[in-house]
């Protein structure tokens, strides 16, 4: 055990019993508590959020290299 938790343990112990039941109540809920599936995406997702967005004066360098090559 951390020497953190170890702290935190002891003074959890020195508290009063009714103050200790309301934490060891809250800790139990908490843990208890269902934790919530993440809704799993789908590549159609992922896919369909990026769209082509073509620069009209972006330079072409494959025309400029097969004009190269052919001189």
């Amino acid at each position: 055990m951390s020497t953190k938790a170890q702290a935190v343990l002891e003074a959890f112990r020195h508290l009063p019993p009714k103050e200790q039941r309301e934490i060891a109540d809250s800790v139990l809920r908490q843990l208890a508590r269902p934790q919530p599936a993440r809704p799993r995406r789908t590549i159609a997702d992922i896919a369909g959020k990026y769209h082509a967005q073509p620069d009209p004066d972006a330079k072409d360098h494959d025309r400029g290299f097969a004009e190269a090559a052919a001189a």
